[in-house]
């Protein structure tokens, strides 16, 4: 089950929330993007505000970086990793790169890489359709090349956070810190 979460209570009291974002792919809780104004769909749909995964490394680093937090708000459900936003649903997108400094915690099924290879002071980036085509709105670890991006995580301690979800596919999670690097 994807989960992203603030730790403290400053990060929740200045997170800008936009409820106004529609999904273009299927997106998850945890998944990060780039939101685009205008965005043409096709056959004459335009959302006013888009969630767009990153093309490359360049659109990642370059301007604001958001993340999928929704509420589970859909009661058919029987288990709740099954959630997910569907293309053109609404997501609640909330802008990470005004909240440099707050920590998450997140779990490790929104990281490409496999658990055991995060570790303390690893550096979690947003990752682009070159690196996860299927799944572009990841996150990534950092190698040496992976600079001058305007929102990462920097992984301060890996926790048992989703490991209780009943789908199993989650190794642990990570609390990070927002940063730039």
């Amino acid at each position: 089950m994807s989960m992203f979460k603030f730790q403290n209570y400053s990060a929740i009291k200045n997170a800008q929330d936009n409820p106004r974002v529609r999904a273009t792919a299927l997106t998850k809780n945890g998944y990060v993007f780039g939101v685009k104004d205008n965005y043409n769909v096709g056959g004459g749909v335009i959302y006013s505000e888009a969630a767009v995964p990153f093309n490359n490394a360049a659109a990642a680093k370059a301007g604001d970086v958001w993340v999928a937090i929704n509420i589970i708000d859909k009661p058919e459900l029987m288990n709740t990793s099954d959630y997910v936003i569907n293309a053109g649903e609404y997501i609640r997108a909330f802008n990470l790169s005004k909240l440099h400094g707050e920590k998450v915690e997140i779990t490790s099924d929104i990281v490409i890489n496999a658990y055991n290879e995060v570790n303390v002071g690893d550096i979690l980036i947003p990752a682009n359709a070159y690196d996860n085509g299927s799944e572009p709105m990841k996150w990534k670890k950092a190698t040496g090349n992976d600079t001058e991006y305007s929102v990462c995580l920097e992984v301060t301690a890996k926790t048992t956070f989703g490991v209780f979800t009943i789908d199993g596919g989650v190794g642990g999670g990570f609390e990070c810190k927002i940063t730039s690097n």
